[in-house]
C-alpha cells in the first residue's frame, strides 16, 4: 500500500487544529483515533508547531520535561519534552490572583527556571551547562500543566507523542523574583514546599529523579537549535517539574516556598 504523503499532512494539520482551538476554547479533545496520532517524535513536533502557529500568540520562553533519565523511563519517554510559554499565560511575581477559568482541569508543580541574560543563537550550538552559567538568571517557577486532549488506552509511546504534541502538556508559568547566587546550589537535593489549601505537601522529586536545570537549560537549547530556534536575551527556560502535581479548584490557594531561593503564592479565583 502506498503512502499518501498530502493526506498525511492534512491530517496532522487537522489535530493540531483541534488541539489549538482546544486551547484557546479551554475545551478538551475526548474523541481521537489512532489515526490522527503523531507515528514518531518528528510528526509530534511538527504538530506542535502547527499548533502554535494556529493559536498565534507571542511567547516569553519554553518549558521542558522529561529532564531526568529516570524521569523519562519512568514515564516512558525517549527523550526531554519541550514546549512553549505563550505570553498570554506568562505571569512575574510573589504573589498572583489568576482566573480558574484559563486553566481547567490543570495541576501546579515547581520548577526552576532561568531568565536568559545573553542571546543563544542557533550557530552557536552546541551548548553545555559550563558555557551558560554566566548568560541566565534563576527563578523560582509555578508551571500550570495539563493537556487539552484525552488518550485513555493508549500507548505509553503514543501518550509521550501526544504530550510532545499538546504543547508538553503546558498550558501557563508563574515566575518568581529572580535569585542572583544560585551557581553553589544543590539543585538535585534543594527541599521545596508546596502545598494547595490545606492538603499535605507535595512530594519533592530529589536526586537522579529531578534534572540537573543547567544540564536541561542546555538540553533545550540544543534540542530547539536542530529544529532552528534560537533564544533571546530575556526568554524564559524552565528546567522540569521539582514535586509531584498537584490538582487545584476554584477558590484554592497555592504556596510554594523553596527555602532561600524565593517563595510564590497563587489565589484561583
Amino acid at each position: 500500500m502506498s503512502f499518501d504523503k498530502n493526506n498525511r499532512s492534512a491530517q496532522l494539520e487537522a489535530i493540531a487544529g483541534r488541539l489549538a482551538a482546544a486551547w484557546l476554547n479551554q475545551s478538551l479533545i475526548e474523541d481521537l483515533v489512532e489515526d490522527e496520532l503523531p507515528q514518531d517524535r518528528t510528526e509530534a513536533y511538527l504538530v506542535q508547531d502547527l499548533m502554535s502557529q494556529q493559536i498565534g500568540q507571542l511567547i516569553t520562553g519554553w518549558k521542558v520535561g522529561a529532564t531526568s533519565a529516570k524521569m523519562r523511563k519512568l514515564d516512558g519517554h525517549t527523550d526531554v519534552i519541550p514546549g512553549r510559554i505563550f505570553k498570554s499565560v506568562t505571569y512575574h511575581g510573589r504573589q498572583i490572583k489568576l482566573p480558574i477559568e484559563r486553566f481547567p482541569r490543570a495541576r501546579v508543580e515547581t520548577e526552576f527556571a532561568f531568565r536568559l541574560l545573553a542571546d543563544c543563537p542557533v550557530d552557536q550550538a552546541p551548548w553545555s551547562a559550563e558555557n551558560l552559567i554566566e548568560r541566565a538568571v534563576l527563578h523560582p517557577a509555578i508551571e500550570i500543566i495539563g493537556n487539552r486532549h484525552v488518550l485513555l488506552h493508549g500507548s505509553k509511546e503514543q501518550k509521550s507523542l501526544m504530550t510532545i504534541a499538546d504543547n508538553g502538556g503546558g498550558i501557563g508559568f508563574v515566575f518568581g523574583e529572580a535569585y542572583d547566587n544560585w551557581q553553589d546550589l544543590d539543585f538535585q537535593n534543594h527541599l521545596i514546599r508546596l502545598s494547595v489549601d490545606d492538603s499535605e505537601p507535595a512530594e519533592n522529586f530529589l536526586g537522579e529523579l529531578r534534572g540537573a536545570p543547567l544540564k536541561a537549560l542546555a538540553d533545550l537549547l540544543n534540542h530547539l537549535a536542530h529544529r532552528g530556534y534560537s533564544l533571546n536575551v530575556g526568554d524564559y527556560v524552565s528546567t522540569g517539574a521539582t514535586t509531584v502535581p498537584q490538582p487545584f479548584q476554584k477558590g484554592s490557594v497555592v504556596n510554594a516556598d523553596f527555602g532561600n531561593v524565593g517563595s510564590i503564592t497563587l489565589q484561583f479565583g
